[in-house]
């Protein structure tokens, strides 16, 4: 079984071909604190939970993909944070492969 990071790897070197967009991965881990040895949140109040795994632009579109391994679950910040970009005219979506990216970009003619 594939490991959520391969997935996103994976994910990842597909979309840096597509001409005429660009995509990044999104750094939304905690920041590392050496003085008490762990991670922990931005307390900025303009950070927003639940951001995607890899953000980008096509098409005019903003996208949003969470990436999940085949039995990852959307955490219920990731859920309205992709209810909240769709609803704004967004792409957002959970993906678990390259073949799921390319299924939604054919259903929402970007490919």
């Amino acid at each position: 079984m594939q490991k959520e990071k391969e997935i996103e790897n994976s994910i990842l070197d597909y979309l840096a071909h597509i001409p005429n967009s660009k995509f990044w991965k999104n750094q939304s881990g905690g920041i590392f604190d050496s003085k008490r040895q762990c991670f922990r949140k931005s307390f900025n109040k303009f950070h927003i939970n639940g951001v995607s795994d890899i953000l980008g632009i096509m098409g005019g579109r903003f996208i949003c993909i969470e990436v999940k391994s085949p039995k990852g679950r959307l955490s219920p910040n990731q859920k309205v944070f992709l209810g909240e970009i769709t609803s704004l005219g967004g792409l957002a979506f959970m993906a678990r492969s390259i073949d799921d990216v390319k299924e939604m970009f054919r259903k929402e003619g970007l490919l």
